[in-house]
């Protein structure tokens, strides 16, 4: 009997020496005692562990500490929290806030400084990956990750794929907006408007779709967009076009992702059933007048297809709130932009060539008219919102910065105000976390590298003083930033003044 005890103890013994797992690092980082906050599939179950990375890749999660050889540092975890990277899903890097091509060409300088931050300033508010959903040339992709602090970036190709003269070609002028959007699809009733030496067999979804791939894009951004603010009707695309739109882009392993907002393009492409919605539906059209807590039976009957087919919902209530920021005085009062933006660039805003964009946009309106009339539109998308979160709708998290000229939407920063927005709306803090990490990486095919903290994948991380599945300012304290391993405090990254 004492054999047999001494052997039970003998073999606990060897088990618990065997289970400490042991490593040597070569360029290694150990975060020790720390909360991880992480899923695959939209539960957390937070635990206090040990993550290893080495070079740029997660090595281990564990609750067990293991035994390091090599070259590392070690940052004691105790009473905080670690998380994935956060993903925004629908920027837009080539433009400067608050600025036309003249504008950028008149303030180089401006324009310079705002580029150099505009990276870092991502980074700082813990967005280690951006998906730009707009047109991007080669020089532009060259020069951001010429940065020596950036988000990993991915785009849609040098530009969407609109229908001839459709939105958003029709703001430029006709002379090139042929050229300035290349991948355009041919519509047969714009035939008589679209220059000859466009040959229509270049021009199909499939055509297009290939080219996009080409280019090293990972998604296809189209447009439903039949005109707002007084503009004539625009042409939009068949049911035809987007389902085969929609066929060769998941045929080439790509994504379709689409811009539209209102309830009009929203029931159109949650019938086709594409992959991705770029906003919420807050034009509620017919229905814009009714009261703000309640659906109509049609925006009702919508939001559920779009929760049966699981599509893709990009709130993006920073795009509203953006444009009314441009009527409320105590905008630059906030101590966060100084962190963010360069304080020239901020200075230019509030002179009377940098306010042009609140005078185009609300003319003679007052601002307590403006808030009233933007309030009531993100009434309804909050109400949307909510809605399809509490019924499983599957949520993606996309800012769509800037998206206009506006300067009320300012690189990273903006995506924690989306944050604040989308609890406001009543989104579970869980869901709002999953959206910006492995929601987003699912979608578009990159969770095998990033969107968890998992052994393999990218070391993308960021390191919280606080939880952000209890208070939601907890993405305002971030500590540190890893960004493929790499170790960045938070302070590091603000503008130098």
């Amino acid at each position: 009997m004492k054999q047999i005890l001494l052997g039970v103890i003998l073999l606990s013994v060897f088990s618990c020496k065997t289970e400490r797992e042991q490593l040597n690092l070569s360029q290694g980082l150990h975060i020790s005692n720390v909360t991880i906050i992480t899923t695959e599939d939209g539960n957390y179950n937070p635990y206090i562990g040990h993550i290893i990375v080495d070079n740029d890749s997660i090595v281990l999660v564990s609750k067990n500490e293991p035994h390091i050889k090599g070259n590392y540092e070690k940052i004691d975890g105790t009473g905080k929290f670690i998380i994935p990277g956060l993903i925004d899903s629908h920027v837009h890097i080539t433009e400067v806030q608050g600025m036309l091509p003249h504008h950028m060409e008149k303030y180089p300088e401006l324009t310079k400084e705002f580029n150099s931050q505009m990276p870092r300033s991502y980074l700082y508010y813990g967005f280690t990956t951006l998906i730009n959903l707009g047109g991007i040339s080669e020089e532009q992709i060259a020069s951001f990750n010429s940065q020596p602090a950036k988000p990993d970036l991915f785009h849609t190709g040098n530009s969407g794929a609109p229908v001839a003269n459709g939105y958003p070609m029709n703001f430029a002028p006709e002379e090139f907006r042929f050229e300035a959007a290349p991948n355009f699809i041919y519509l047969e009733s714009e035939a008589a408007n679209t220059p000859d030496k466009f040959e229509p067999s270049n021009h199909t979804p499939k055509a297009v779709v290939e080219r996009i791939k080409k280019s090293g894009a990972i998604a296809v951004k189209s447009y439903f967009e039949s005109g707002f603010r007084g503009m004539p009707k625009l042409p939009v695309p068949t049911k035809g076009i987007m389902s085969n739109l929609q066929e060769e882009t998941r045929s080439n392993g790509l994504v379709l992702i689409v811009h539209g907002n209102s309830l009009e393009s929203h029931s159109f492409l949650s019938d086709v059933g594409v992959d991705v919605l770029a906003h919420g539906l807050w034009n509620w059209e017919k229905y814009k007048d009714v009261p703000t807590d309640s659906l109509p039976l049609e925006i009702k009957q919508t939001l559920d297809l779009q929760i049966q087919k699981q599509i893709g919902y990009m709130p993006t209530l920073t795009v509203i709130a953006g444009e009314e920021a441009l009527a409320d005085d105590d905008f630059f009062k906030q101590h966060e932009l100084k962190k963010v933006v360069p304080q020239k660039l901020l200075d230019w805003y509030k002179t009377e060539e940098g306010q042009w964009f609140a005078k185009e946009l609300f003319g003679e309106y007052s601002a307590a008219e403006v808030h009233e009339i933007y309030g009531n539109i993100q009434a309804h998308a909050m109400l949307a919102l909510k809605y399809l979160s509490y019924n499983n709708g599957l949520l993606l998290f996309g800012t769509d910065t800037p998206s206009a000229p506006t300067y009320g939407n300012q690189p990273g920063i903006n995506g924690f105000w989306e944050l604040r927005l989308m609890e406001e709306a009543g989104v579970p803090l869980d869901k709002i976390l999953s959206s910006a990490t492995i929601n987003n990486a699912k979608m578009f095919h990159l969770d095998a590298s990033i969107g968890s903290l998992t052994k393999g994948k990218k070391a993308n991380m960021l390191l919280l003083e606080k939880n952000p599945l209890q208070n939601i300012n907890a993405y305002n304290t971030i500590e540190n930033i890893f960004i493929g391993g790499k170790n960045i405090k938070r302070t590091d990254l603000e503008v130098k003044q």
